[in-house]
C-alpha cells in the first residue's frame, strides 16, 4: 500500500493497482472514523470534522467509487467496503477506535466489524439505517415499502436524470427537515459524483444485506449508539430496543440530522465518547 498527501488535510490511499481511497485525516488522541452513506462524500461530515479534531484524531474517507475515491466497476458491495475499511484501519494502524456509520455507511462498519472483529474498535455509531433494509415482518424498520422497489430500481434510477431526481426528491423529503434550494442542489452534486450504474449495484447490495446477528454481536462487546430521524421513529426506535436493547438510541431531525442539527448531534456524541 502507497499514500500520498493532498492539500491540507487530504490524502490517498493505493489499496489496488487501480484503486485509490480518498481520506480527510486530523488532530490527536483517539480515533474518530466517519464514513458517509451511499455515493455521498467526506464533505458531509464537515461539522463534525472541524468540531471533533479540536480534541481527538478524526478521520473520514470516501469509499471505493465515491467522492474522491477511485471510480471502479468492481467491488461495488457491502462486504468489499468492510475490507476496504479494513485496510485504511490498518494502514493509518488506528486503535481504540470509534466508528461513526451514516446511512449505508452503517453497511461498512457492520461488514468492517463481521470481518475483522473489534479489537481495534472502541465504540460504535450508527446513523438511520436498519441492519436488514428489506423484510416482510410486521414491525420490522425497512428503508422503503417491498412494492416500492421496481419503481425505484427500474425506473426513476433508469440514468443520470432520475438520479439527480431521486437524491432531490430524497433531499428535500428526508434528508433535512428545512432544505433550502443550495443544500438540495449540493446534496445532488455529491451524490452525482458516482455514476449512476454505482448507486444501483449498491443499492441493490444493501437492500438484500442482513447484518442483525453483527449488530447484536457490537453491542454485547461495546459501548453502541443509533441515531434514528423523527420521521420513521414510531417504527425504528420500538424496532431497536425490541431486537437491540443495549444500543442506546437518540431521535433527531432528519436523515441528515448531523449536518442539520450539527450543535445538539455533536453535543450527544461527544457525551457517548467521554462516557
Amino acid at each position: 500500500m502507497q499514500m500520498r498527501n493532498f492539500p491540507e488535510y487530504g490524502h490517498y490511499l493505493q489499496i489496488e493497482p487501480d484503486l485509490e481511497l480518498y481520506y480527510e485525516d486530523k488532530g490527536e488522541g483517539d480515533p474518530l472514523l466517519l464514513i458517509p452513506g451511499i455515493t455521498m462524500t467526506t464533505e458531509v461530515f464537515a461539522r463534525q470534522f472541524d468540531y471533533f479534531s479540536k480534541k481527538r484524531r478524526v478521520i473520514t474517507l470516501d469509499p471505493r467509487s465515491q467522492g474522491r475515491s477511485s471510480k471502479v466497476l468492481h467491488g461495488n458491495n457491502y462486504a468489499q467496503h468492510g475490507r476496504d475499511l479494513d485496510a485504511l484501519v490498518r494502514a493509518l494502524d488506528l486503535k481504540n477506535t470509534c466508528l461513526v456509520g451514516w446511512s449505508t455507511g452503517n453497511f461498512d462498519v457492520w461488514s468492517y466489524i463481521d470481518q475483522f472483529g473489534l479489537s481495534r474498535v472502541k465504540q460504535v455509531v450508527t446513523i438511520d439505517m436498519s441492519p436488514k433494509p428489506l423484510s416482510q415482518e410486521p414491525g420490522d424498520w425497512v428503508e422503503m415499502p417491498n412494492e416500492a422497489l421496481p419503481g425505484v430500481l427500474l425506473d426513476l434510477l433508469a440514468n443520470a436524470k432520475g438520479q439527480r431526481d431521486f437524491f432531490a426528491g430524497y433531499a428535500r423529503e428526508a434528508m433535512l427537515e428545512h432544505p433550502s434550494d443550495e443544500e438540495v442542489s449540493k446534496i445532488v452534486d455529491l451524490t452525482c459524483m458516482s455514476p449512476v450504474h454505482i448507486l444501483h449495484t449498491l443499492l441493490i447490495n444493501v437492500l438484500l444485506c442482513d447484518y442483525r446477528t453483527t449488530v447484536k454481536k457490537i453491542e454485547d462487546a461495546v459501548p453502541s449508539l443509533m441515531f434514528i430521524a423523527k420521521h420513521w421513529s414510531d417504527v425504528a426506535e420500538p424496532y431497536m430496543k425490541r431486537h437491540f436493547p443495549k444500543t442506546r438510541t437518540v431521535v433527531m431531525g432528519g436523515h441528515m440530522m448531523f449536518y442539520e442539527y450539527a450543535t445538539e448531534w455533536n453535543k450527544v456524541l461527544e457525551e457517548f465518547l467521554d462516557n
